[in-house]
């Protein structure tokens, strides 16, 4: 009798860790678009994107593990947005800087309290460009934005990514207000209304 319980209480036991080993549930993040917001139509024939920065894909880079990257984030603002409804002509979007990195904390390994164990920078600058038919820059705009802040000790991995997230997104709503009115102006005379 008493073995049986036993044999139990270990499979009981076996069962309790395997659901401890079991992943934890992957949360769906929306696609980011900037759709929401009126296109600007461009007479050019043509926009090409150039990215200027490339993420060493070394700490303290985590470009490659977030869910939009600040890269991917300035390279569908630029589909969304940006129109090109001439018959010649390009527009070039230089990326110019895209990172994000994740610096370590020092923490006091306290059992009592929740530190802050990580800060995360981002940033991006873009340069949308006219150029003629000799590819020289006639008309520039350029927009900055950037985002901070720090993460808890042990964040939880669907926690992590809706940061990052919402960090990027909140960065290109910063970014859209300050290069907007910048194009508006160095790039009126190739707006079509």
């Amino acid at each position: 009798m008493i073995a049986r319980r036993l044999h139990f209480l270990a499979l009981g036991l076996l069962l309790a860790l395997a659901a401890c080993t079991t992943n934890p549930p992957t949360r769906h993040l929306p696609e980011m678009t900037f759709s929401n917001l009126q296109p600007i139509q461009l007479d050019v024939g043509r926009i090409e994107i150039v990215s200027e920065y490339q993420p060493p894909g070394r700490a303290p880079h985590i470009e490659a593990e977030m869910p939009v990257a600040p890269d991917n984030a300035v390279r569908r603002w630029v589909q969304d947005r940006l129109r090109p409804v001439g018959r010649e002509g390009t527009v070039r979007v230089v990326i110019r800087d895209a990172q994000a990195t994740e610096t370590p904390l020092a923490t006091s390994n306290s059992l009592f309290t929740r530190e802050q164990a990580a800060r995360i920078d981002m940033s991006v600058d873009v340069a949308i460009q006219v150029l003629d038919e000799r590819q020289f820059v006639v008309a520039e705009a350029t927009g900055r934005a950037a985002r901070s802040r720090t993460l808890p000790e042990g964040i939880k991995l669907n926690a992590r990514d809706q940061i990052l997230y919402d960090m990027v997104e909140g960065m290109m709503k910063r970014f859209n207000d300050e290069i907007d009115p910048g194009i508006r102006s160095s790039l009126s005379s190739y707006i079509v209304y």
